[in-house]
Formats: C-alpha cells, structure tokens, sequence
C-alpha cells in the first residue's frame, strides 16, 4: 500500500468515525469496492469523489486530491494545479459569488481601496 493509499484511508475512516452514521443503503459508500477502498486493496475512483465528499460533508477538492495522488505522482498533481488552477474552497467560491453578483459587468483589477475592503470584511468574518 503506498503513502498516498494510506493518507486517502486514514482520512476517509477518521471521518467517517466522526460522523458515526451507518453508509445510505444503495451509495456507493455502501458497496463491496468502498469497502475495498477503506482496507487499501483498491483505489477511489475519481468520479465517485462528489458522491463520497458529499455524504461525510468533507470539502471535495480536498478529497479529490487525496484520491489523485493514488493515480499520479507530485509532479503532475502540481501540473494539474498550475493548469486549472488554484483550488478554491467553497467558502472562498461563495466570496466570488458574491463579487460577481454585486457586478454589473465584467470584474475588473481590484483598486487600492476594493483591497482594503475585502481585507476588512474577511477580518471582520473571522
């Protein structure tokens, strides 16, 4: 089992022992390939990340990077990140969001005085 294996299992079994609540019959955290996941004898299959994070309410880009690194090695997760991207959490898309809404056209450069206010604002959501 590699260190990658081991990180994904150790993380999906703390949090399912946190939530302590039985798999939904007919998830695929039901079935005998999810078992197989949490012994380490197979990996998770990336498209079964959503579904996973969604019902032990984990962040799914986090989860998803877990399951990744049992296919691909650093260099090319760190290649993945550079070409799509910075991975944002929820919260921080729901800042965007919110940024978007708040437009009436396209989003521009921040100014000095936006820098300040978002700064503020986060500072005070703490």
């Amino acid at each position: 089992m590699t260190n990658s294996t081991l990180n994904l299992v150790a993380f999906l079994k703390g949090r399912m022992a946190e939530m302590s609540v039985p798999a939904p019959a007919g998830s695929f955290l039901a079935s005998p390939l999810f078992h197989m996941v949490l012994r380490g004898d197979a990996k998770l299959p990336l498209d079964r990340v959503e579904e996973v994070a969604s019902v032990i309410r984990v962040d799914g880009g986090q989860l998803f990077r877990l399951a990744a690194r049992q296919f691909y090695d650093e260099d090319a997760i760190r290649l993945f990140e550079r070409m799509l991207g910075t991975p944002m959490t929820k919260e921080e898309q729901k800042w965007l969001n919110e940024i978007r809404s708040a437009a009436d056209s396209p989003v521009g450069e921040p100014s000095a005085m936006a820098k300040r206010l978002v700064r503020a604002l986060v500072n005070a959501s703490v």
